[in-house]
């Protein structure tokens, strides 16, 4: 009897509803922000030093990070979640000063950026959403309707402190309780949504320059965020979504930190002027804190 065996293009096409199920399947598992938290106990836990200096010495290995530029040298830390929220030298990050400018608040990669064009953000080619779903607020995604929008992420290897882009006043922020699906090209291409569906945790600045969201996206692993500027915390068991506005407005330098990533993620900065336009980015460019991001623009 003559064995008949699939071409193997054929035999591939069979595969891929398979694949693609699993993928499905292993993103809504990683997404619980249940697991999340369980390993943010992990990376919080002070574990005797031999333990915790094992693992941050594999991380730094394994994800090529520059220890040159830390504040202080990997044995400094007691947790994970001390070196992971680590500081820099001083000197590492040079602040742009000009007061027609606004600073990358993070460093990380573009992955993309452009004027927000009829309530809507890019999250990569053929896959968008809405401002409002975002920021969870119909008023504040028309408050920014005609500004300009980045999307950054931070890898692993990357410093994981927020800081603000202008010098002006925090008016309060935005909670949102959402999933924790992962941020790397993983969830970017497989996600519907995906920004707009994590959990997250937006910071409103008025300045000279007009208003800015800084929307702090979560993502698997931790999932984490902390403000500077206020006691919340994201990602410990919240089910609902809440805002504060503050009575009396935080005043805050550019360059001054806003909040910290424990573990992950991305940050979707908008704009809410049009004359506030990006200066000459490119997808994939990485970014510096305190790097030009915009500059207002008049003609």
């Amino acid at each position: 009897m003559t064995e008949r065996r699939l071409p193997i293009q054929t035999a591939t096409s069979a595969l891929a509803p398979v694949k693609d199920l699993a993928r499905k399947s292993s993103l809504e598992l990683m997404s619980q922000p249940g697991l999340s938290r369980m390993v943010g106990l992990l990376a919080d836990n002070e574990f005797p030093a031999p333990v915790v200096q094992t693992a941050i010495r594999w991380y730094i290995r394994h994800y090529n990070v520059d220890t040159s530029e830390m504040e202080h040298p990997p044995e400094h830390y007691k947790s994970f979640d001390a070196f992971f929220t680590r500081k820099l030298r001083e000197g590492v990050h040079v602040i742009d000063e000009s007061p027609t400018v606004a600073v990358s608040p993070v460093d990380g990669r573009v992955l993309n950026f452009g004027r927000i064009s009829d309530g809507r953000i890019d999250q990569i080619k053929g896959r968008s959403y809405r401002v409002e779903e975002l920021l969870d607020s119909a008023d504040e995604a028309a408050r920014f309707a005609k500004g300009h929008y980045v999307t950054i992420y931070l890898s692993p290897r990357d410093y994981h402190r927020i800081h603000c882009p202008v010098s002006g006043r925090i008016t309060g922020f935005r909670y949102v309780a959402g999933r924790l699906y992962p941020v790397n090209q993983l969830g970017v291409q497989n996600v519907d949504k995906l920004f707009a569906v994590n959990e997250r945790l937006i910071s409103y600045i008025e300045s000279d320059l007009g208003g800015f969201a800084v929307a702090k996206v979560g993502a698997t692993n931790v999932g984490k965020i902390t403000a500077s500027y206020h006691e919340i915390t994201t990602n410990v068991g919240r089910r609902t979504s809440y805002d504060e506005v503050f009575r009396r407005k935080v005043a805050i330098n550019k360059g001054d930190e806003l909040g910290q990533f424990h573990m992950g993620s991305t940050v979707v900065l908008l704009t809410e002027r049009a004359e506030l336009r990006p200066i000459d980015l490119t997808e994939n460019q990485y970014l510096r804190v305190g790097e030009t991001l915009f500059n207002y623009q008049t003609d």
